[in-house]
């Protein structure tokens, strides 16, 4: 059996028809049984292969054709190992034609992202597992600047978008760069140009014959690979040699964690989180599970404790109200995070001359989030608009309101405060030793337990 590598699939050639049928269920993930047929047509576009098994629907990353994901050639040779089949692996990938590099970046590298450069450079695809705030976007620009490679930079948001955008004009200039949103205006959406910054559904809408002129991939935020349309840009992008894929949260388990590997598997390098902390780069986080005092909720559902327990709890939101003020007082810049709009608005009639910042990404550049970042105002109040990718260096605290037990979402709001500045060694974050109902107690315990495993800091339970 011979095992052909390209860019986006992996070939079989001469695969025993056995081996492809094991192989389908091996690399399968399972469907939402309630999905309607229109919705199961798209699955099948996607996986190829749809089966049930046990009365559960999985869908195969394998195409119909016997083609794999590109990301999954590990899996297959270690398929064909069990099976005892002799796999001859052949990279038919062909690297474009070097270019001459840009030479339009200038910065004061630091050693680890050095040491990602040479290894960009040595191995064009693979995962860059760097924590929040160890300078993602600059190193995806340092890439593009050497290779010189038409590239398309894929962000999940247009707020990381229009972000990265701006850092890339400020390098390469507005005759280099392009952005494809929803909020882009018509002169910046030029995607001839040679830097395609866009979201993901933006990217979709471009044909076939202009990804095609696409060699380099870059995938920001890559923990949301195990999407659908990660998956249909993977197909997309035949010619794209170079794939690169930064994530701050490269932790997937079971089912998402393959899917994700489909489109890129191979880790380049994994900067640790205490290396730049104890280098400088971050501010040493100081975690404290604050005790939320409030009466036992008793047997109700998940939906109604959450409600009760949280965001309408006068307890714990009081406790919230009083730090973020003390710490407004003390001249802290603050962030207070929760999961919904209500709880903001409750938060923000308690807390004194607090802002607070809803709705859509349009609000994170609103005057109230500008002058929170310019140095006026203390304590910001927010939802998730203020999490994943969002730069507020000002920030030294953080407030972690909304609880849950997301470990992707918890770690993408606790690097908020982290970002080091002269005066700054430490970013303050709380958070509660909720107890007054099960799921509460299960997922706070299991926010002190990831932090403490992953990050290695010790969570500090206030009395």
């Amino acid at each position: 059996m011979i095992v052909e590598r390209g860019n986006s699939f992996t070939v079989l050639r001469q695969a025993p028809p056995p081996f492809v049928w094991s192989m389908r269920r091996h690399l399968a993930v399972p469907l939402d049984p309630t999905t309607d047929a229109s919705e199961r047509a798209k699955q099948e576009v996607r996986f190829g292969t749809v089966f049930v098994h046990e009365g559960m629907p999985w869908g195969s990353l394998v195409r119909s054709d016997g083609a794999v994901p590109a990301g999954l050639t590990q899996h297959v040779l270690a398929l064909a190992e069990h099976y005892g089949i002799h796999a001859e692996y052949r990279d038919a990938r062909v690297r474009p034609d070097d270019k001459y590099p840009l030479h339009m970046i200038r910065a004061q590298w630091r050693p680890y992202q050095d040491e990602v450069q040479r290894k960009i450079i040595l191995y064009g695809t693979g995962v860059i597992d760097a924590p929040p705030r160890s300078g993602k976007t600059l190193m995806a620009g340092r890439a593009i600047d050497a290779l010189a490679q038409p590239t398309v930079y894929i962000a999940p948001s247009v707020q990381i978008v229009r972000q990265t955008y701006e850092v890339f004009c400020s390098h390469f200039g507005e005759d280099f760069v392009a952005r494809l949103d929803g909020d882009a205006l018509p002169s910046q959406r030029d995607a001839t140009k040679m830097i395609v910054v866009a979201t993901t559904p933006s990217a979709l809408k471009q044909p076939a014959d202009w990804w095609a002129t696409r060699t380099m991939l870059i995938l920001d935020e890559f923990h949301h690979a195990a999407a659908e349309s990660y998956h249909r840009i993977n197909e997309l992008a035949v010619n794209a040699y170079y794939r690169l894929c930064f994530t701050g949260t490269h932790f997937r388990s079971g089912d998402d964690a393959l899917a994700m590997q489909a489109v890129c598997a191979q880790v380049l390098h994994q900067i640790p989180i205490n290396y730049l902390v104890t280098n400088g780069y971050l501010a040493a986080p100081r975690i404290v599970h604050l005790p939320s005092r409030s009466p036992n909720l008793g047997p109700i559902s998940w939906d109604e404790a959450y409600q009760q327990g949280i965001v309408e709890c006068d307890e714990r939101n009081e406790v919230i109200a009083k730090v973020a003020t003390a710490l407004a007082n003390n001249g802290i810049p603050t962030i207070v995070l929760t999961k919904r709009r209500q709880h903001a608005d409750l938060l923000g009639d308690r807390i004194p001359e607090s802002v607070v910042v809803k709705g859509g990404e349009g609000a994170l550049t609103s005057h109230a989030v500008r002058a929170f970042v310019d140095g006026r105002g203390y304590v910001l109040v927010g939802t998730t608009v203020l999490g994943e990718g969002v730069d507020v260096p000002r920030a030294a605290a953080l407030i972690y309101a909304g609880a849950g037990d997301a470990s992707v979402q918890m770690m993408q709001s606790y690097f908020r405060p982290l970002t080091a500045r002269e005066g700054k060694s430490v970013g303050l974050i709380y958070d509660f030793e909720d107890r007054h109902h099960g799921t509460l107690r299960r997922h706070s315990l299991a926010r002190k337990n990831f932090i403490e495993n992953y990050v290695g800091t010790q969570v500090i339970t206030a009395r």
